[in-house]
């Protein structure tokens, strides 16, 4: 037996390095804290929300958006992603980061308080005339539930998509609509009147911003909170499996490019100890190093591009 040659002259199989590949994928996927933990008040969210481009109708609610901030969507942490969609002190989705801040979830994590909350204020403002809110606020009551402003303000939050669909179902006794964690926007709407704790939404909108007794009516002046309106691709797949399209490329992506640079080492490895036994001469060693090489840049070009 060559020295050297583990297991009676027979390298290992790949894999071990298929579930290295797979571990270090883990964790790239499990990575929650996208910037610095810099921990904000709720008082300091909602003195960010009063100099924010918030439309003045909203502002007043300012002291409820900072207490859900805090004990809803982040703990008030500036620099959190949830691991699947969102972003930052009130959970902005990727689209929505994307499409207003114009730079990328980790970037934007690195924001001060002030400019996430002004993000979120031209997302809200942004989603204030939605249809299906507009429709939802000129009924006075939906499944038992009046339709006051934490209705409205939970049909925003988990989503008009996910909304409609509970309302296609005209009952709040349903899973149509929900979230991950199985609230439709009548168990978030109960949640911020002060009744049994719903989950945050599972899209990391932000919070509603009614108050616990229900300040709006049913004749369309709640006040409205923010989510970003699915109107791309990425929202589409995003409401049909639960997971930031964006996410899972680049989890597949590092997969791939990780699983490929450890199967080129183990081919090397495997032609080397060829090469000791004799099996191969350093001619064909060299031929097949070079082969697997470019094999293996031709795999990460594709992948990568």
């Amino acid at each position: 037996m060559t020295e050297g040659v583990p297991h009676g002259g027979h390298w290992p199989g790949p894999a071990w390095l298929i579930t290295l590949a797979l571990l270090f994928s883990g964790v790239i996927i499990a990575g929650q804290q996208y910037g610095p933990k810099v921990i904000v008040t709720s008082d300091q969210v909602a003195a960010a929300v009063a100099n924010s481009p918030l439309n003045p109708s909203l502002q007043q609610y300012a002291a409820t958006i900072g207490q859900l901030a805090i004990n809803v969507e982040s703990g008030g942490n500036l620099g959190i992603y949830n691991g699947t969609c969102c972003t930052g002190v009130l959970q902005m989705n990727t689209a929505g980061v994307e499409k207003y801040c114009k730079c990328e979830p980790m970037q934007y994590a690195n924001l001060p308080l002030q400019q996430q909350v002004n993000y979120w204020a031209q997302l809200t403002n942004a989603n204030a005339n939605n249809s299906i809110v507009r429709g939802l606020m000129q009924m006075s009551s939906f499944g038992g539930q009046p339709v006051d402003g934490a209705m409205i303000l939970s049909c925003i939050q988990i989503g008009p998509g996910n909304c409609a669909k509970t309302l296609a179902a005209g009952t709040c006794a349903t899973g149509a609509g929900a979230d991950g964690n199985g609230n439709n926007f009548c168990d978030f709407a109960a949640s911020i009147r002060g009744g049994s704790a719903a989950s945050s939404p599972s899209n990391g909108a932000a919070s509603g911003t009614g108050t616990a007794t229900g300040t709006a009516s049913g004749a369309g002046t709640a006040p409205v909170a923010t989510v970003w309106t699915p109107v791309s691709a990425a929202a589409a797949f995003y409401n049909g499996a639960g997971v930031d399209m964006t996410a899972v490329h680049d989890a597949v992506t590092d997969f791939i490019a990780v699983a490929a640079m450890l199967w080129a080492a183990w081919v090397a490895q495997a032609q080397y100890f060829c090469y000791r036994r004799g099996s191969i001469n350093l001619l064909t060693l060299k031929t097949n190093l070079i082969a697997s090489t470019v094999l293996t840049m031709l795999i990460l070009v594709i992948t990568l591009t």
